[in-house]
C-alpha cells in the first residue's frame, strides 16, 4: 500500500477539492465503470476492476520472504519487467492474512520473492510434504498507465507539457505521488522531468488523483470484477485507497469498523473520508458505541453511506492492516 503525508493532502484539498461520481454496469464477471471527471478538480478514482488472474495454487514453504510452489513454472507465465499483484486467499494457520497483498518484481521458476516477511507474519506452507494445505495465491498483472487509461485513444487531454495536459497523481513509496502526463506524442512521461516513462505499474488498492485541466468528461475502464476481501496497509496519515469492489460497497459493509481506530470523539479515532460528489468530502469515524458518526456533526450516521472507487482513510495510531470486506453476493461471481 502506497500513501500520501498530510501535507500533501492538504495541498490538494486546498487547492481544488477532489469531486467524482461513477455509474457501473457489468456481468459476472467483467465488465466497465464510468468514471465522470469533473472540469477543474482532482478527481479520487479507485481501479475497481482489475486484470485477469494469471496464475493460481498453494505455497509448499514460506521462508522469510521466499514463498515455493513447485507445481508451476513461473518464468514460463510471468514476464520480466512486468509488476504482478500476489493475493493470498486462504491461510489456515492465520486467517486474518487473507486478502494480503504484495507487489512482486522477482521470481524464478518455482519461487515468488516478497518485498515483506509473510513468513514472520504468519503465512504457511503445507504442514507435511504433498498434503496441499499450504497457504492458497494469485497472481494477477498490475496493469499499466497505457493499459488502464490508453495513448492513442484516450480521453484523457494531452498536451506538449504537463501545464497543459490531464495530471494523474499516482501513490509513491516516499509518501508523496509521481506525476504523469499524456503527451502528444501518445507517451506517458513524468511531469517533473518530462521524461518518457513506459509501463508505469498501478496497484489496484491504492486510489489515485486525475486532475482534470480540460471540460468534464466520462473515463470508461474495463476489467475483471474482484470476488474476495482485500487487505489494505494503512500508514500514520492519509491512505488514498481503493475500494476495489465496482459496485454495492458502503460505509456499513466495508468492514472497516472492525480495522479502523475508534473513539469517543473524532480527534481521537480514524476518519475515513468520501467524496460527496460536490467537489467536498464527508467525514466519517467509528464510535465506542459500536456506531459510525460523522465527524463534523457528532451525530450516527442513519442509512447506508455509499463508497464511491476511491476514499482517503486518515489513520491516526501506528501502521496496521484493513480488511475491505465484500459487499453481499460477490461470492457467487
Amino acid at each position: 500500500m502506497k500513501y500520501t503525508t498530510i501535507t500533501t493532502l492538504a495541498a490538494l484539498l486546498l487547492g481544488s477539492a477532489g469531486a467524482i461520481a461513477q455509474t457501473t454496469a457489468y456481468t459476472k464477471p467483467s465488465g466497465f465503470v464510468t468514471h465522470t471527471l469533473k472540469a477543474g478538480k482532482f478527481n479520487l478514482i479507485g481501479l475497481t476492476l482489475h486484470s485477469p488472474i494469471a496464475i493460481s495454487g498453494a505455497f509448499e514453504t514460506v521462508s522469510g520472504t521466499t514463498l515455493t510452489d513447485t507445481n508451476v513454472d513461473f518464468t514460463s507465465v510471468l514476464t520480466t519487467g512486468n509488476t504482478y499483484i500476489l493475493e493470498i486467499t486462504e491461510n489456515t494457520a492465520d486467517p486474518s492474512l487473507v486478502g494480503t497483498i504484495q507487489e512482486i518484481t522477482s521470481w524464478t521458476a518455482t519461487t515468488l520473492t516478497t518485498p515483506d516477511d509473510l513468513g514472520s507474519d504468519g503465512l504457511a506452507g503445507e504442514t507435511t510434504s504433498g498434503a496441499n494445505n499450504g497457504a492458497k495465491y494469485q497472481l494477477r498483472k498490475a496493469p499499466t498507465l497505457e493499459e488502464v487509461f490508453g495513448t492513442t485513444n484516450s480521453v484523457l487531454q494531452k498536451g506538449v507539457i504537463s501545464t497543459l495536459a490531464d495530471i494523474l497523481w499516482i501513490p509513491n513509496l516516499s509518501g508523496g505521488y509521481d506525476r504523469y502526463f499524456l503527451s502528444n506524442t501518445n507517451q506517458w512521461k513524468n511531469a517533473a522531468t518530462n521524461a518518457v516513462a513506459p509501463n508505469v505499474p498501478l496497484v489496484y488498492t491504492d486510489a489515485l488523483f486525475i486532475q482534470r485541466k480540460g471540460a468534464e468528461v466520462n473515463l470508461v475502464l474495463t476489467g475483471s470484477v474482484k470476488a474476495n476481501n482485500t487487505v489494505v496497509a494503512l500508514s500514520t496519515g492519509f491512505n488514498p485507497v481503493s475500494i476495489v469492489a465496482p459496485v454495492g460497497a458502503t460505509l456499513q459493509n466495508s468492514g472497516l469498523n472492525a480495522s479502523l481506530q475508534a473513539g469517543v470523539i473524532s480527534t481521537l479515532a480514524d476518519i475515513v473520508w468520501v467524496p460527496n460528489g460536490s467537489g467536498e468530502y464527508d467525514r466519517y469515524f467509528y464510535h465506542t458505541s459500536n456506531v459510525w458518526r460523522n465527524a463534523t456533526t457528532n451525530a450516527d450516521v442513519v442509512g447506508d453511506v455509499v463508497l464511491p472507487h476511491g476514499i482517503f482513510i486518515q489513520r491516526k495510531g501506528a501502521s496496521k492492516n484493513a480488511t475491505l470486506t465484500t459487499p453481499s453476493g460477490y461470492s457467487n461471481l
